[in-house]
């Protein structure tokens, strides 16, 4: 009996330590390395580039997939020739059209997935956009994803999302959206947030607002709460500003097979507009993902009318599989 008690207050023991363990490494993992006072940050970079004075401006947006290409998320061994590869090709092909703006989704600031380069940094510098927004999404010191095997997790992940400007960046706000409250703590202690971005840019004594999203891709409920938050966010400046609303809205254009709300209740708001025409959403030729093979239309760019007057847009394909996205881009003059 004496060495039956002995036993079980062994197991007991262990399996307290083994709790303790558990909590200790939940919380080192689930924490962050990044400091939080710089969750939304505006950094100056060095560019040669200075802002003209034309009158047509470009913007684009593109979730870059931390340019893992093809490889996004998947539990798969990858050397840092690939990021350097990819980063470098995409300000090859970007350089030519000379954007003035950037929205950027899925860019890695400091991750050990992507070897530590400040992808954010090496896009502006390369691209000569002086000015950069940056909204961290994720910060977590050890990722239990993708799922298996165990060496594909996601050791120190610092992303997010980032405007990048040739013109001055006056104002910036960071608002996380509605999480997914259906999965367990333990899912929603790992996951990224979902952002609205918020900038205010000075072109050319114009202020123009650009408001960059990265909607939940999985949850539908979700992303219709977020989608609803954004109807009322974009209705507190379509009326005082020029607007830009750019991002992953991770849902599809509005079609008989597509049911689901989110861009048709962007479309509903009476102060906006589609870059890519109503006609051309489902377009095979518009898609945006995946990008060796795009079947669905999930990135996109809205725009205020009354102040804003579009001149062109199109599919920017040249980039290639630089990231599991293609990016969407719209030139554009300020009424």
């Amino acid at each position: 009996m004496l060495r039956m008690s002995k036993n079980i207050i062994w197991l007991l023991a262990l399996l307290g330590i083994s709790i303790l363990l558990t909590l200790a490494f939940f919380l080192w993992a689930s924490s962050g390395s990044y400091p939080k006072n710089d969750y939304a940050e505006i950094v100056n970079y060095d560019s040669q580039a200075e802002a003209d004075q034309n009158k047509i401006f470009s913007v684009l947006t593109y979730n870059v997939g931390y340019f893992s290409g093809l490889t996004n998320n998947q539990p798969v061994t990858r050397d840092s020739q690939l990021f350097t590869a990819n980063l470098a090709s995409t300000i090859d092909s970007l350089k030519p059209i000379e954007l003035d703006l950037i929205g950027l989704q899925e860019v890695d600031i400091n991750s050990h997935r992507s070897f530590g380069i400040n992808q954010v940094r090496q896009l502006a510098t390369g691209l000569g956009l002086s000015q950069g927004a940056i909204a961290i999404n994720w910060d977590k010191r050890y990722v239990p994803f993708p799922f298996l095997p165990v060496s594909a997790h996601f050791r120190r992940v610092v992303s997010g999302q980032a405007v990048l400007s040739r013109y001055p960046i006056t104002n910036h706000e960071r608002i996380v959206l509605d999480k997914v409250e259906s999965q367990p703590f333990f899912y929603r202690a790992f996951y990224l947030d979902r952002l609205a971005q918020i900038t205010q840019i000075d072109v050319q004594g114009t202020p123009l607002i650009v408001i960059n999203v990265h909607l939940e891709a999985f949850d539908t409920e979700t992303r219709l709460k977020q989608t609803k938050y954004l109807q009322a966010l974009i209705n507190e400046y379509v009326h005082n500003y020029a607007v830009l609303i750019i991002g992953d809205f991770n849902s599809l254009p509005p079609s008989r097979e597509e049911s689901e709300t989110t861009i048709k209740a962007l479309l509903d708001i009476p102060e906006i507009a589609s870059a890519v025409p109503l006609e051309n959403l489902n377009d095979p030729d518009n898609a945006t993902f995946p990008s060796d093979r795009p079947i669905g239309k999930i990135d996109y760019i809205f725009y205020t009318p009354t102040s804003i007057k579009p001149l062109e847009w199109r599919i920017v394909s040249e980039v290639g599989q630089a990231s599991d996205h293609l990016p969407v881009m719209l030139k554009f003059e300020l009424r």
